[in-house]
């Protein structure tokens, strides 16, 4: 296996070494190498010829045939050593640290081994990833693109898998990632697949990447051991259970579900119907008096519809009699009429000549009414004609109002024309506007040049006056840096803006603004803070960094929130800003101080520190000064050691050094390192201040010019005031004299304008008077119009009343007629009165009859209402069923007693009251749900009885065959333990639960003790890790995926241990007809056990590897080197 790559940061070079057969040699020595075969790259076999004899690199160079001849055929017929779905091969390009490299793998053990960062794990990286698996299994990065070596932008894997023996061919999956998207392409012997195409292979050839008792990368070793039982069994079932055994788990684990559910579901039946049948018994009492309650009702009902049927036969019979008795009452009326005929007659005709009379009487009337309303229009006529007469006078007199206003406007404007040509005669003062312009715009440039001057003065005066006040400050800031100059705080800070400007400006600011802040915000801790003994400031100082001595400190977030705004958006400072919400007490420390001095401390750090509580908080917090030892002295190696096996404290300090430790935990107790550096003196919390006489002449040097060139200022200032007063006196003399200048050209202006119009004023009066003179004409010839127009409306007037004298003559005669009428008409009425009188008696008794007839026939009609609405009452009520029985019913009845047995009824109900009105609703309610809940319990029994015969017929042939299995783990288990001294054991926890079942391993490291379930609190990590590679040892013999993964479980591992599971893991791994088997591991014990089953890949890779690779880094060469050396 081989690497290249261009850039040497970057690139690692690979090499790998694969023994193949023994062949010792040598005579009175030990030969390490007497069991191997060892090859490099170049596929050299061993040292057959000369094998003790020099060998050059061009020899070895020259050797280069290809090495998967040796071990396979690609894509095609392989060694039927590998099981199916083994790794036959795996090529990676760009793959993390490798840029290219190829492993070709043994069917039995493969030992990879290398230094720490060579890409061991990558391997175990690229065989996860290449079959189609998550990179959560690994542990490790979760985006694919991170696994895409540095500088490139995809990286590619390829895997071949062993084939089925009816297969043709290996199986060759390929992958690639590109770093840009985090995408992946996969292909199946160069075919493009899709991920779930190669999860089904996977599928097919039992492999489990994500089971951990099958595939175990570094970063989960840890994880193993945390596996709770029961997921232990399922780990341990797909390892090492054929098909079935798994079909028949997930078949109970499905029953037992199911049972339990059902199981619940009839205790929840049970207990409803528990629930029902009690309520129903306190229900029965109210039940009982509810049901005569309902009888009673239902009589009442009963009672009910039979008064109907009784109203509606009552109805029925006075209906009937009533009309019996209409018509007795129509034969008497016609009777008594036929008998009284004769003496009526007379009365008759005298009636029909009154009524004659009375149309006579009104159709005079109506005449009369027409006469009146003929007469009053009349009148409306001459009104209207009165009225159209005022009009005209009215308009006649307006005319000659304006008549006498235009002949008085002609005079005025003939006076008007006359006194204009006059003025025109009379010629106007001398005007000359361009001269007066003239003047006037001297005046205007000498305004604009003193108002340029006034402009410029007082500018000057204006950077004169702001000049003062900075020159001011200028000088009290210098007079402040003088007198800061004086004390240590003035030197620190003065120091502090040397070092770093922005967080000076920011404490300045924060100094003004404290107010701002809901609690004080702390400014930087080399400010704030001191050393209280003067022999510790250099040691306290290094277990700081820069950062801690120019921090800011908030004390709540809203403060952190306002003050990061204010120094990073508004003053673009670039500082440090921290909070600590935790009070000072609460940091502890890690080991009572009287304990330090045993182990060689004088203190903790925060004990020789004085400051504000918050900060000293925030640099706990930080830099966990209360947990950070020191001392001035050093520390001796024993205390040294004493401070390591205490596992309390990570850094201190000690002399000149500083020591921080670092625990890799998952590596077993022993993984520690520690990193001691050099520290010299403090740059900062010096005692006694040192004055800069430089700096202070300096700035005295400064006051001194800043004071003259105040002086100078003021005397400038007076000067340009002076001359502001002088401008503004002569702007004024300057603004009289342009107006003086306007005001007489404007009046000469206006006087020559108003002679220049004169002639057209003269014009216009002229059309005015035309105007005037022709409307006096028009106004004249319409008052002769008016006076034609009055004279015709008199005439219209005087007609209009002649009509209305002929109408009132109409009135007179239409009203005697309608008097004349009226006298015939009460003659009339008179002999009808006498005749009538005479009759009285016979029309009395007519009118009797007549009356009566009428009573008759509308109570017939009332009774007919009555009974047809309560026959549409009874036919409501009745039906084909009740209809005998109700009309049996009602015979001999009357409303009267029927509302008497309805009202004893009503008795009886009132005296028989349930508490619970809606009981036998409920009751009822409650007997359904019952009838139901008994057939769904029956239901659930058969099901229960069912899902019981499933169980048993499964379980019969599963458990059996679990016990099996895990007896022969235990076995296995067992077996591995004894020959490294200690015991272990394996057994199946059988829980009434079936989801609780699963396996738990015991084990005991020591004679006294006895056998502990093994977790990841009781054992140590060395312990862990024996325990688990012999569990997985004894899943080998068993295992169905056909290769097997372990990373770095050896890590943590004593000598003694780690020697007797190599001797395990080599007898288990390179048995015949046993699954691959892969262990990574960085390092390895001298004289292990070697196999020729097994496979050693030793990866040498680095950024300065020989480009030539393994074609020098020859192992054969490195054998015989180390053989001439031994035997010397």
């Amino acid at each position: 296996m081989s690497g290249r790559h261009p850039e040497p940061r970057s690139s690692e070079r690979v090499v790998t070494d694969e023994p193949t057969a023994a062949n010792p040699s040598g005579a009175g020595v030990v030969d390490p190498f007497r069991a191997l075969r060892l090859r490099g790259g170049d596929s050299s076999h061993g040292f057959d010829e000369d094998e003790d004899g020099p060998s050059s690199d061009e020899d070895q160079v020259q050797a280069t045939p290809r090495r998967a001849a040796a071990f396979r055929a690609r894509n095609g017929a392989a060694t039927s050593e590998f099981q199916p779905g083994a790794i036959v091969r795996v090529k990676v390009q760009n793959f993390v640290t490798y840029e290219e490299a190829e492993f070709f793998l043994g069917p039995n053990l493969n030992m990879v081994i290398g230094p720490n960062g060579t890409g061991k794990s990558s391997l175990v990286c690229a065989i996860c990833l290449g079959l189609g698996y998550a990179s959560s299994v690994l542990g490790r990065a979760s985006a694919f693109g991170e696994f895409v070596k540095h500088g490139k932008d995809e990286a590619e894997i390829e895997v071949e898998l062993q084939r089925k023996p009816e297969q043709a061919e290996n199986h060759v999956v390929g992958l690639c990632i590109k770093r840009e998207d985090n995408s992946r392409r996969f292909t199946i012997n160069g075919q493009r697949a899709s991920l779930k195409d190669v999860q089904k292979l996977m599928r097919s050839l039992r492999i489990q990447i994500d089971n951990l008792c099958q595939f175990l990368p570094q970063d989960k070793v840890a994880e193993f051991a945390a596996l709770t039982p029961v997921e232990l069994l399922d780990k341990t079932l797909h390892a090492a259970a054929p098909e079935e055994m798994i079909g028949w788990r997930a078949e109970l684990r499905e029953y037992f579900k199911l049972q339990k559910e059902t199981e619940q579901s009839g205790d929840k039946i049970l207990e409803e119907l528990r629930k029902m049948e009690a309520r129903q018994l306190v229900l029965q009492a109210d039940v009982e008096k509810l049901r005569e309650r309902k009888q009673i009702q239902e009589e009442i009902k009963s009672l009910n519809e039979l008064k109907v049927i009784v109203k509606y036969y009552d109805a029925r019979k006075t209906y009937k009699e009533t009309k019996d008795r209409r018509i007795e009452a129509e034969r008497s009326l016609k009777r008594l009429q036929n008998s009284v005929a004769p003496a009526l007659e007379a009365v008759n005709k005298k009636q029909e000549y009154y009524s004659k009379i009375k149309l006579v009487v009104t159709d005079r009337q109506q005449r009369l009414q027409a006469a009146e309303a003929a007469a009053d229009a009349a009148v409306g006529k001459v009104d209207n004609a009165q009225a159209k007469c005022q009009e005209l006078s009215s308009k006649k007199e307006a005319e000659r109002v304006n008549f006498t206003a235009k002949k008085h406007e002609v005079g005025r404007l003939k006076k008007s024309i006359t006194d204009l040509e006059a003025s025109y005669r009379r010629a106007p003062r001398e005007f000359d506007a361009a001269d007066w312009n003239r003047r006037i715009r001297e005046q205007q440039h000498l305004e604009r040049e003193n108002e340029a001057e006034d402009k410029a003065v007082a500018e000057e005066v204006e950077q004169l006056r702001a000049k003062g006040p900075e020159t001011r400050q200028q000088i009290a800031t210098l007079n402040r840096g003088l007198q800061e100059l004086e004390s240590q705080q003035g030197q620190l800070l003065t120091q502090l803006r040397r070092i770093n400007l922005d967080v000076a400006k920011g404490w300045e600011w924060l100094k003004d603004n404290q107010d701002c802040f809901q609690k004080e915000v702390f400014g930087p801790p080399m400010l704030s803070c001191s050393v209280k003994d003067k022999h510790y400031t250099n040691i306290v100082q290094a277990m700081l960094q820069p950062d801690d001595f120019f921090c800011f400190t908030a004390q709540t977030k809203e403060d952190h929130k306002k003050l990061s705004d204010q120094f990073y958006n508004k003053m673009g400072l670039s500082v440090t800003i921290r909070s600590c919400f935790k009070a000072y007490s609460s940091f502890k420390p890690p080991l009572p101080r009287e304990e330090l001095p045993n182990l060689g401390f004088d203190g903790y750090v925060n004990d020789y520190l004085d400051g504000p509580e918050p900060v000293l908080a925030m640099l706990c917090s930080e830099k966990r000064l209360h947990a950070s030892a020191v001392s001035l002295q050093d520390i001796t190696d024993e205390q040294f050691e004493r401070i390591q096996r205490a596992e309390r404290l990570t850094q201190f300090a000690a002399g000149k050094q500083v020591y921080r430790i670092t625990r890799r935990r998952e590596y077993g107790p022993g993984a520690v390192s520690t990193r001691v550096t050099q520290f010299g003196p403090g740059r900062f919390w010096a005692d006694q201040p040192v004055v800069d006489a430089a700096e202070k002449a300096e700035l005295q040097r400064k006051i001194a010019e800043l004071e003259a060139q105040r002086s100078t200022l003021r005397k400038q200032f007076a000067s340009k005031e002076a001359r502001l007063q002088e401008i503004k006196a002569e702007k004024a003399q300057i603004l009289a004299k342009a107006k003086e200048l306007r005001d007489a050209k404007n009046e000469l202006q206006k006087e020559y304008t108003a002679w220049q119009t004169l002639p057209d004023k003269i014009e216009a009066e002229k059309k005015a008077l035309a105007q005037a003179e022709q409307e006096v004409t028009e106004c004249k010839e319409r008052i002769l119009e008016l006076e034609r127009l009055q004279d015709q409306a008199v005439l219209a007037k005087a007609r209009a009343i002649l009509q209305h004298h002929k109408q009132i003559d109409g009135i007179r005669r239409a009203r005697r007629a309608l008097l004349e009428a009226q006298v015939v008409l009460m003659e009339a009425e008179s002999d009808v009165g006498v005749l009538k009188a005479k009759n009285s008696e016979v029309t009395q008794r007519l009118e009797e009859n007549r009356q009566s007839l009428k009573r008759i026939i509308a109570e017939m009609r009332e009774q007919r209402e009555i009974a047809e609405e309560a026959k549409g009452h009874a036919l409501a009520i009745l039906t084909e069923a009740n209809k005998d029985a109700l009309s049996e019913r009602a015979k001999d009845r009357t409303v009267e007693d029927v509302e008497q047995s309805i009202q004893v009824e009503n008795a009886k109900l009132e005296v028989i009251q349930a508490s619970n009105p809606a009981a036998l609703e409920e009751y009822e309610r409650y007997a359904a749900k019952i009838q139901r809940e008994r057939a769904n319990q029956a239901n659930q029994e058969a099901r229960m009885a069912e899902l019981n015969d499933k169980i048993n017929t499964v379980k019969s042939q599963w458990e059996p065959r679990l016990d099996q299995l895990v007896s022969q783990i235990n076995d296995a288990l067992s077996y591995n333990f004894e020959q490294i001294s200690c015991a272990g054991e394996v057994g199946v926890h059988k829980d009434e639960d079936f989801e609780k079942w699963a396996i738990e391993i015991r084990v005991k490291f020591r004679e006294n003790e006895t056998l502990q379930r093994l977790d990841q609190h009781r054992q140590s990590g060395g312990e862990r890790a024996v325990s688990t590679i012999f569990y997985l040892m004894a899943l080998q013999s068993m295992a169905q995926a056909p290769f097997r993964v372990v990373d770095e479980i050896n890590q943590g591992m004593d000598p003694r241990n780690e020697r007797m599971v190599h001797e395990r893991m080599v007898e288990v791994a390179c048995r015949e007809h046993t699954s691959q088997y892969f262990l990574i591991t960085p390092k390895l014990l001298s004289g292990l056990r070697y196999d020729e089953r097994m496979r050693v890949h030793t990866i040498v890779s680095g950024e300065h590897v020989d480009k030539k690779g393994t074609q020098k880094m020859n192992f054969g060469n490195f054998a015989r080197i180390q053989r001439r050396l031994m035997g010397r």
